[in-house]
């Protein structure tokens, strides 16, 4: 059996643990972890996840940002935006 691999990406560390935890739990092999956007990019680029999970709102490199990114370099990427604020701007973007 294949695993998919999954990059977490969150600055709140205690976020990327707890996805790894449910991730890991749900058969995922985490590929990797990054605490900001522009660390997210650089991981996507060496490891080519099967999926990401992306903090919307982050310092740097917002979430967004680094969606558009991860796109450029792969149209296919399977990402889900995570939040745990409620910044309706960036919500809608």
């Amino acid at each position: 059996m294949i695993e998919k691999r999954v990059l977490i990406v969150d600055d709140a560390l205690i976020m990327r643990r707890r996805i790894a935890e449910i991730a890991t739990r749900s058969g995922w092999l985490v590929a990797g972890e990054a605490g900001d956007g522009e660390e997210a990019v650089k991981l996507y680029r060496e490891t080519r996840p099967d999926l990401v999970t992306l903090d919307i709102v982050m310092p740097g490199m917002d979430g967004v940002k680094a969606l558009r990114e991860i796109r450029s370099l792969d149209p296919e990427a399977r990402v889900v935006m995570v939040t745990a604020v409620n910044h309706k701007e960036k919500l809608a973007e």
